[in-house]
């Protein structure tokens, strides 16, 4: 068992001088002497947020380590018995001040408070297992513990081993099990878990849990089981036995607090503590000693962005004062003049708007603005072959907003902090679509992960499929996920032209991505090129040769999906994902106000078939679906026909007749965009239209963004035939066949709650997953 430094001395004297000094309350009644309560304060996902942080109207938006010290004091003083505990990622993807410092000051200041006891999170092992062993445990003056990760003598024998930890309260014994995310392996690099294995984590704890509860003094018998698991609370809250008294979880950014019921029937306490020490768990059980009995007496979860608490407790205004200095000193030089905002993905949540950041399922410019210096990096400064250069970046990478004006490197770190090398690897365009196509993770605790895509760059997806992935779970089989993942992206366009299969591009990233973390296993297909640039000082020298950059507020990735009365021929096109999330881009001159249809007549002449304006309400879920549009039209009977772009699997050839309908976004400042993307109608004589699957075959003339409707074997009825709309096609091509574009969209029907409805665009309520990093970088 690891022997923990000298400060543990020097943190017991104080916390025991100030318990002896603290005022006790007057008890009012006579209290059972069987029963004892045992009081605990959690956090998790601190980050090394230490210092205390305002918006620009004075609202709070990090409290600190102050106040988070001046809270644990408090509730010691009324309780000294009482834990304080964390469920991990105390320390990585720090911010700036704890960060340029190694996160010396936020173990410090965390040893200052007495943390009794913490999970092991994904990023304390954001360098590996070594660099976890070798330097965080060492400076912490508290076990760390991963139950679930085995392999590794050190981390087996931190508290009283095998991921276990114990304390007594006024003779209770309570026993503490850390267990980290099932997502592990994607959330750091291959080489941190080397010799490692992970194994379930909620199972790993219910054995735990069970031992201790056992009889058997050889398994370090506990009378009270708290489970401090580095995993999203909710999704947790009933896959544990009776033998956890309560669970404190962590991971997903996001406060949570409920008495629940065990798998067995049992009443646990589940509860989640926010992010950056902006809220504070409590957790209070009773414990009786002459049954045994464990029952929950308080389950919540505080708010410390209100607390008026900021007198310093155990000296850590003085670690965080410290530590401020010097990282200033490290991060005032100005790196570039930005000339707006670049801003993370937000979402509604119960009807309020989130905070920037809580949304990575959706396009940000901060993250494009990251993908478009990596391009430029490859593109500029490396000897890559090819003639294509994307950039990408993960959204759970971007840990802050870019601010307009001057942006210094510790404002640069704040938001790039992993310190990950740059790298690129070359991949066909299949390769490429079946990456985009991981965006959508069923069952994870983030269900899409949108990335951010160079600007050269556009992405259309069937909105279909991804309707499907959205609602698929971690129980659906994996072929049905696969084949959804196959569909989805149906389209890439590099530099303005349509990537074929087995077009070769040049993709740049950070090293955790190009490893295959987040999820993005597609990755690993190449073996990348290390430039042994970080990817922070690519990101800097771009913005310094760009001079005062500007968002770019046209989508990258946009979905679209289509329906068609069969009855009257009229077509409802419908588009998700035209604005960004966050009100101010929304609101921006270059983003997207309204969306037209327009077809060419047999004169030459242009008419318009509808408009739309664009929705800018926001999804209630962390998904990419913020700016819709839905277009309803029938073709006019003069409306131009020429070959159709032959499709295969509809058997459709370019001796058939079709009219081309084009997509143009006008933005809010005039400027107008047509979309790569365009509705093929096939006139097809004789048959029933259906709406199957289409090509995007390349022309010489015209770049193919079309989808298509496959006709049916079926023969028409004349009945039928005389109610559909008419076209400019000659007679006996009298039936409309539509469909979108990107081949393999199915038709669009009534989409569930909160995603688009063609129909009448209407929003409602909408599930959704909250969310995962050595980047992701949660």
């Amino acid at each position: 068992m690891r022997r923990n430094p000298p400060l543990t001395a020097i943190t017991a004297l104080v916390v025991l001088a100030l318990s002896v000094l603290a005022p006790f309350p007057t008890p009012t009644a006579v209290a059972d002497p069987t029963t004892t309560t045992i009081s605990l304060l959690g956090v998790t996902d601190f980050h090394g947020h230490l210092e205390r942080t305002t918006n620009s109207e004075g609202a709070v938006v990090d409290p600190g380590a102050v106040t988070l010290a001046c809270e644990v004091a408090a509730a010691r003083s009324a309780d000294p018995h009482t834990l304080f505990v964390s469920s991990g990622d105390n320390v990585g993807g720090s911010a700036y001040t704890s960060a340029i410092l190694d996160d010396a000051p936020t173990l410090a200041a965390l040893n200052a408070m007495g943390l009794d006891v913490s999970a092991v999170g994904n990023h304390e092992l954001d360098r590996g297992m070594n660099d976890l062993t070798g330097r965080i445990m060492p400076e912490a003056a508290f076990p760390l513990l991963a139950a679930n990760v085995s392999g590794d003598a050190a981390l087996s024998a931190e508290g009283d081993g095998d991921g276990v930890s114990i304390k007594e309260v006024d003779g209770v014994r309570v026993g503490f099990v850390g267990v980290v995310t099932d997502e592990l392996p994607s959330l750091v690099s291959a080489s941190a878990l080397e010799g490692l294995t992970v194994s379930p984590a909620v199972a790993t704890a219910n054995a735990r849990a069970a031992a201790l509860k056992d009889g058997d003094p050889a398994n370090g018998e506990a009378d009270v089981v708290i489970v401090l698991s580095h995993e999203d609370a909710s999704a947790q809250a009933g896959a544990y036995t009776g033998d956890v008294d309560a669970v404190m979880g962590g991971h997903t950014h996001v406060p949570f607090a409920q008495t629940t019921t065990s798998s067995d029937g049992q009443p646990v306490a589940v509860v989640q503590a926010d992010h950056y020490g902006r809220a504070l768990s409590r957790v209070s059980l009773s414990y009786d000693s002459a049954t045994g009995e464990v029952s929950v007496v308080e389950a919540t979860t505080q708010d410390l962005t209100a607390s008026a608490c900021t007198t310093d407790a155990y000296g850590v205004e003085a670690i965080v004062t410290e530590a401020t200095a010097e990282a200033q000193t490290a991060g005032e030089q100005v790196v570039a003049t930005l000339g707006t905002d670049f801003l993370r993905g937000t979402h509604a949540e119960d009807g309020a708007v989130q905070g920037t950041g809580s949304n990575r399922g959706t396009e940000s410019t901060a993250s494009n603005l990251i993908a478009d210096s990596f391009a430029w990096w490859v593109e500029s400064s490396t000897g890559a072959a090819g003639g294509r250069y994307v950039g990408v970046m993960n959204p759970g990478g971007v840990r802050a907003d870019y601010a307009a004006g001057e942006l210094t490197q510790g404002e640069a770190f704040t938001v790039q902090p992993f310190g990950n090398e740059l790298g690129y690897a070359t991949y066909t365009g299949a390769q490429l679509r079946s990456i985009l196509a991981q965006q959508w993770q069923p069952g994870a605790s983030r269900p899409v992960l949108t990335l951010g895509l160079s600007g050269n760059v556009e992405v259309y997806v069937d909105q279909a499929a991804a309707d499907l992935l959205e609602g698929y779970t971690k129980d659906t089989p994996a072929a049905e996920v696969e084949a959804a993942r196959a569909r989805v992206i149906k389209a890439v366009y590099v530099d303005d032209l349509l990537l074929a299969d087995d077009d070769p591009v040049v993709v740049a990233s950070n090293s955790f991505l190009l490893s295959g973390g987040d999820g993005f296993s597609g990755f690993t297909v190449a073996s990348p090129v290390n430039t042994g640039m970080m990817d922070l000082s690519a990101t800097s020298a771009y913005l310094a040769q760009a001079g005062a950059a500007s968002a770019d507020y046209s989508k990258r990735q946009i979905g679209l999906g289509v329906t068609v009365d069969q009855a009257t021929g009229t077509a409802t096109v419908g588009l998700t994902g035209l604005v960004f999330s966050n009100a101010p881009e929304q609101t921006a001159p270059g983003a997207a106000a309204t969306v037209r249809a327009t077809v060419t007549m047999t004169d030459g002449s242009v008419r318009e078939l509808a408009s739309s304006s664009v929705d800018t309400a926001l999804v209630s879920a962390q998904l990419p679906e913020t700016g819709r549009a839905v277009l309803s039209f029938t073709l006019p009977a003069e409306a131009a026909t020429e070959p159709c772009v032959p499709d295969a699997a509809s058997g459709l050839t370019a001796e058939s007749a079709c009219t081309l309908v084009s997509l143009t976004v006008v933005n809010r400042d005039g400027s107008s965009e047509v979309l790569d993307v365009q509705a093929q109608v096939a006139h097809v004589a004789g048959t029933v239209p259906t709406a199957s699957v289409g090509s995007t075959a390349p022309t010489a003339t015209h770049r193919p963004t079309v989808l298509v409707a496959a006709p049916s074997p079926e023969p028409v009825e004349q009945s039928r035939a005389a109610a559909l709309v008419r076209t400019g096609a000659s007679v006996g091509l009298g039936l409309l066949a539509l469909g979108l574009l990107v081949g393999g969209i199915v038709l669009m029907l009534r989409r569930r709650g909160g995603r688009l409805d063609p129909e009448d665009g209407a929003q409602g309520p909408d599930a959704g997953g909250s969310g995962a990093s050595a980047d992701s970088q949660d």
